[in-house]
């Protein structure tokens, strides 16, 4: 039997291509934790929470590659792009910031480089629910890969809310 050389390539280029980003992941309610939003994450993420009295910290964590931190305060504006300024302009006076990776509406990939063996990839994402400001990241330990990085943000995804 010979097969033509399309459709070679094409089983190729079907079998190289990789599940969807977050497939693996699961709904999960932060509601029992006070927080009206479901994100996708591993089956037995570990949580942590800490009231901070002015703002609830957040931390969901799954090994090495799923490490995502939440801050849930009272907002003090529901300007979504107004926040995201304040966010990227605290990220950027990180003496380690590099670059802006990826930009969107609702929040930002960049990397942070101490020198070029110790590159680093991290998010912020921000949800305005009613009065309330969520902002996500990743956790402050660890060291993540792009793609780590990405399955995390696009973990928070808003059409799961």
């Amino acid at each position: 039997m010979r097969i033509s050389l399309p459709l070679f390539m094409l089983v190729v280029l079907l079998s190289a291509c990789e599940q969807e980003p977050v497939s693996d992941w699961k709904p999960f309610s932060l509601l029992k934790y006070g927080v009206p939003l479901t994100i996708l994450a591993p089956d037995s993420v570990k949580v942590e929470q800490m009231d901070l009295i002015v703002k609830k910290d957040i931390e969901l964590k799954k090994g090495d590659d799923y490490y995502i931190q939440l801050f849930a305060a009272d907002a003090t504006t529901t300007d979504v792009a107004a926040i995201k300024a304040a966010q990227q302009a605290n990220v950027e006076s990180n003496p380690y910031f590099s670059k802006i990776i990826e930009e969107k509406d609702d929040g930002f990939i960049y990397q942070t480089a101490v020198d070029t063996a110790n590159v680093n990839y991290s998010f912020r994402r921000i949800l305005v629910v009613g009065d309330r400001e969520y902002i996500f990241q990743t956790g402050l330990v660890g060291k993540f890969s792009l793609e780590d990085v990405m399955r995390m943000y696009e973990a928070i995804d808003p059409k799961l809310n």
